[in-house]
């Protein structure tokens, strides 16, 4: 599972605490930036727990119309609503005996929370149209991007369905929080690119392995995955440089700025950062670079002349 692959102390320590929740029957809140791997998280809760042989069912909530959602949740009778024609089963039966999550549980309304709480405590529902009560035994885990407090503050998630939920609660910090792990990260996301398009083999330059350093990764672990497959696709040799990576990742982005503003970079080395991206990016040609930089060719060769004296000083 690629976001738990880790060398930092913070997230093992966050692991050993989960492992222990999963061995459990109680319900955990997982909080954390889009993109940082909850739902893998979810996943290896259930994995790690007594109900890793029954269903594991995952339920987007921020990506199903609210008018669906009691209807994939508990599921609908047939003539419950236009085009219901025959009785279907929700994810609530489907996750009988295992693990449901419910991802960005704050996208739910109120109405719909409440329901949900009563079918983990109970473990009753009711089919939309239906009269008949039903029961299941499920596993809840919940993920927000948000904070929770906030959610309760401003009435988008119901007390008693927090209080419920959040008998554990599990922060995984953005991966810029993770400075250990990059370059692990990296080299996994390679091998699964490398694996799942048939490419040669590939390898990441140091220089490369810099910039994903610097970066702050504003889209967290799915945003590295895709960067590093892109780069891996269209690099044309078997050594992946600067230049294949997505042009978001550019000493230019704001998300790179904010990176060298919070490091108390100076200007002089943010300078030379871009400069030697843009040439990357040029394959070297001199003149194209000037030309994105608008600087004079004459200009671009003293900056790199000071950039070279500079380097020999440091020696």
């Amino acid at each position: 599972m690629h976001g738990l692959l880790t060398r930092e102390p913070r997230v093992l320590s966050l692991l050993q605490k989960t492992e222990k929740a999963a061995r459990s029957r109680v319900s955990v809140l997982l909080t954390g930036e889009s993109g940082t791997g909850k739902s893998t998280l979810a996943r290896f809760i259930h994995e790690r727990s007594p109900r890793s042989a029954a269903p594991f069912v995952e339920v987007s909530c921020a990506n199903l119309p609210g008018e669906l959602l009691e209807s994939e949740l508990f599921g609908h009778e047939r003539g419950a609503f236009t085009g219901a024609h025959e009785v279907h089963a929700g994810r609530f039966e489907q996750a009988h005996g295992g693990t449901m999550y419910l991802d960005e549980i704050q996208e739910l309304e109120p109405a719909l929370q409440g329901k949900i709480l009563r079918a983990i405590e109970d473990g009753r529902f009711e089919r939309l149209g239906g009269t008949g009560t039903l029961s299941a035994d499920v596993r809840i885990v919940a993920s927000t991007r948000e904070t929770p407090e906030r959610l309760l503050a401003e009435g988008r998630l119901r007390e008693d369905l927090y209080y419920r939920m959040d008998v554990v609660r599990v922060h995984l910090p953005p991966l810029r929080e993770r400075p250990l792990d990059i370059d692990l990260l990296a080299e996994h996301f390679l091998a699964q690119a490398v694996a799942r398009h048939g490419l040669p083999h590939r390898r990441i330059a140091p220089d490369v392995l810099e910039v994903l350093r610097r970066y702050d990764w504003p889209g967290n672990l799915r945003e590295m995955s895709h960067a590093i497959e892109s780069a891996a696709v269209l690099a044309a040799e078997e050594e992946i440089r600067v230049g294949d990576l997505p042009a978001g990742l550019s000493m230019a982005s704001p998300s790179m700025i904010r990176s060298a503003a919070a490091a108390g970079l100076p200007l002089q080395d943010v300078e030379r950062a871009y400069i030697q991206e843009v040439l990357q990016r040029t394959g070297g040609n001199k003149s194209e670079a000037a030309r994105i930089l608008g600087i004079h060719r004459k200009t671009l060769h003293e900056k790199l002349r000071a950039v070279e004296a500079e380097i020999v000083r440091e020696r």
